[in-house]
C-alpha cells in the first residue's frame, strides 16, 4: 500500500518562515511588554519563541504592530515578569511579520527583529 502525503498551505507557511531563521529557536513563553512609539502605548504579551536574532511573540489583537515599524520590547525573566520595565531597559526591534492568533483575532502573532547592535551583544554574552 502506497500512501502520498501532499503538504497543506500550513506547511508551507511554517516552511517558508523557516527558511528566513537565522539561528536556532527555542520555544519558550515569557512575559513581555511592548512599546509602540507611533501609538505611544504599551501592551502586554509573551513570547512564543526566542532567538539571539528575535522573538516571536503574541500580543493583544488591539496592538498596532505593522511590518517594518519599530517598537521597544521587554522580555520577564518569568512568570511574574521581573520586575517593571521602564523605556531604557527596553530593547529596540523591529516588526518583520504579522498574523491573527487564536481566539477570533483577538491575538496577534508577530515576528521581531532585535536590533543588529542588541543581537551582536547577546551572541557575546
Amino acid at each position: 500500500m502506497l500512501l502520498i502525503a501532499e503538504p497543506n498551505a500550513r506547511d508551507h507557511d511554517d516552511s517558508r518562515q523557516a527558511e528566513r531563521r537565522r539561528g536556532l529557536r527555542v520555544r519558550q513563553r515569557r512575559p513581555i511588554k511592548v512599546f509602540v512609539p507611533a501609538a505611544g502605548r504599551y501592551f502586554g504579551g509573551q513570547t512564543l519563541d526566542i532567538s539571539a536574532a528575535g522573538l516571536r511573540i503574541e500580543v493583544p489583537g488591539s496592538a498596532p504592530l505593522r511590518e517594518g515599524s519599530m517598537l521597544n520590547i521587554h522580555v520577564g525573566v518569568g512568570e511574574g515578569g521581573g520586575g517593571l520595565a521602564n523605556r531604557r531597559r527596553m530593547m529596540p526591534a523591529r516588526v518583520v511579520w504579522t498574523t491573527q492568533g487564536s481566539f477570533a483575532g483577538r491575538r496577534l502573532i508577530a515576528g521581531i527583529e532585535l536590533s543588529a547592535a542588541v543581537a551582536a551583544h547577546l551572541d557575546a554574552a
